[in-house]
């Protein structure tokens, strides 16, 4: 999966105008240009989703529900930002809801998502994908502000001061917020699960 980076400099610039445009057509009529959207920035819904806890085969049913959201609402994007911040705002809401949703369908009672492997050797690969599934399902109960700036920075790459202006905040919130939000994401892990994390 191809990673999303935030544009900057003349690139960005020409990227948010082309995006800008594209937004324009669509709701001049232009419908087609939608697909010009959904090309660029599938990738970055699905990273989204997937990395906020989305399982791997859910993650094309929430990327067509991503675009169908915003399809529908493309007429409240406003240019004062980058149509990718928009997007990503949007995706990561969606994705929170469905989220909870789909804790209330399901209660407490699911099936397991792998097999366990008990081939010799296999036990060490087990524990790194085990403690990588418990992290981002730890990481899915975090305080969606703070779940959100740790995306950004730890995920999409981005520094303090580009997650500052994507979020329109204080770079000191950002730090505060990814500072906090490592704390939330330890306390859950080692409540949860201390055989891994201590």
């Amino acid at each position: 999966m191809e990673r999303y980076t935030q544009a900057s400099g003349e690139a960005g610039d020409d990227r948010a105008a082309e995006d800008l445009r594209a937004v324009q057509e669509v709701l001049a009529g232009k419908t087609e240009r939608f697909r010009d959207l959904v090309t660029r920035y599938q990738n970055l819904v699905a990273g989204i989703a997937w990395r906020s806890g989305c399982r791997r085969e859910d993650t094309e049913d929430v990327v067509s529900e991503v675009f169908f959201k915003v399809y529908r609402n493309l007429h409240q994007f406003r240019p004062d930002h980058a149509f990718s911040t928009w997007l990503y705002k949007l995706t990561a809401n969606h994705v929170v809801d469905r989220s909870r949703r789909l804790k209330k369908e399901r209660g407490r009672t699911e099936m397991p998502e792998q097999i366990v492997d008990r081939s010799p050797g296999a036990a060490d690969d087990m524990e790194s994908d085990e403690r990588q599934s418990l992290v981002r399902e730890a990481l899915a109960d975090v305080d969606d502000r703070y779940r959100e700036v740790m995306h950004l920075v730890y995920v999409e790459g981005l520094k303090v001061d580009e997650t500052a202006r994507v979020l329109g905040v204080p770079e000191g919130t950002v730090k505060t917020r990814l500072m906090r939000g490592r704390e939330a994401l330890r306390k859950i892990l080692v409540h949860r699960n201390p055989e891994h994390f201590r």
